[in-house]
């Protein structure tokens, strides 16, 4: 019996019984963390199952319009209330984070849960001492996808909306299946998900076509003043301040996606994207092309991690340290790469 065959016979047995059961992805949430939880949130609550999301910090406006929704809690808002929700739980969910520290402020109290753990993820080198049952494939688009995949090996059948999620999921994790999307196996899933109903017209206008005013400018102003080329031409990055953020009234999911646009200028292999949040910490997006695998990249300078061509990190300080460093660690790694000798 294969490693995927006894852990899905684990989770067979779980929920067997009437679970209560608390779903966790992680911070910052994007649309493959908050399509998985929803979706998983239908198909459990549909098999008998008493099941609640719990963010730890709110989602992006751009994606609650996925139903069931207004019904996750956010532990940055109401955190007595997310602490009850988990002391009645029997059961966690933990939905496209491979590590504790990805769940922010809520890692603490996940750090001393006795509850059994379910683990569904995609990225690379999970923390095995998370969980009891763990489905971990690195070879998938998404967390969509492989919950998908699970949801089919154990008889659970998405409704529409559910579909819907898992398809949002897969979408934005690929960038409409730009990346990360060589494998057949993700088209069969994506013709079964528009089989259960998907609205693919719709889910696009919501998540990639209903921008604010001010987030079209917000992106204007960021490739227009704010991107730079390095390394004759190989790198890209932009680097935008909290006070750049709220005089664009900033909303969260504004700058989804804008760190990929760099990479469509002929010649850019590696693009980031900084942002400055409260606090001191800024947070690292990396996107890459090919081979160039800027999760070690992230993991080595920006205590991140991620996908070969797609990854996160970050940096406590100020913003104009965090440029210092990542041209200086850049100018390292590509010469480490062997792309070509390099100057800034």
């Amino acid at each position: 019996m294969s490693d995927f065959s006894k852990q899905l016979d684990a989770l067979s047995e779980r929920l067997s019984q009437p679970q209560n059961i608390v779903v966790i992805p992680h911070k910052d949430p994007d649309g493959d963390a908050i399509g998985s939880s929803l979706a998983w949130f239908r198909v459990l609550n549909a098999a008998g199952h008493k099941t609640t999301v719990v963010l730890p910090d709110a989602a992006p406006s751009a994606l609650m319009w996925m139903e069931s929704s207004s019904a996750m809690l956010v532990y940055a808002e109401d955190a007595e209330k997310v602490l009850a929700c988990i002391a009645e739980a029997t059961l966690l969910f933990f939905l496209d984070f491979n590590t504790l520290s990805r769940t922010g402020k809520l890692a603490a109290v996940l750090q001393e849960s006795p509850l059994p753990v379910v683990l569904i993820d995609h990225h690379p080198f999970p923390d095995e001492a998370l969980t009891e049952i763990m489905f971990s494939e690195v070879k998938v688009s998404s967390t969509c996808e492989l919950s998908y995949v699970l949801m089919k090996a154990l008889n659970f059948v998405p409704d529409k909306a559910a579909a819907e999620c898992l398809y949002t999921g897969i979408m934005t994790d690929t960038g409409m299946l730009n990346h990360n999307s060589a494998h057949p196996a993700i088209y069969k899933t994506v013709a079964e998900l528009l089989e259960l109903g998907v609205d693919k017209d719709k889910v696009h206008r919501e998540v990639f076509h209903s921008s604010s005013a001010s987030r079209m400018r917000l992106i204007g102003h960021a490739l227009c003043n704010k991107m730079h080329l390095l390394f004759g031409g190989q790198v890209a990055y932009i680097a935008l301040s909290d006070e750049e953020l709220q005089g664009f009234d900033y909303q969260p999911g504004d700058t989804e996606g804008l760190v990929n646009m760099p990479l469509s200028i002929e010649g850019v292999e590696i693009a980031a994207l900084m942002t400055e949040k409260e606090g001191g910490q800024i947070k690292m997006s990396f996107r890459s092309k090919g081979k160039l695998a800027v999760n070690t990249f992230s993991e080595q300078y920006f205590s991140g991690g991620g996908h070969r061509n797609a990854a996160g990190g970050e940096f406590w300080g100020l913003l104009s340290d965090a440029e210092v460093r990542f041209k200086e660690s850049m100018k390292i790694y590509l010469q480490e790469v062997h792309l070509q000798e390099v100057q800034l």
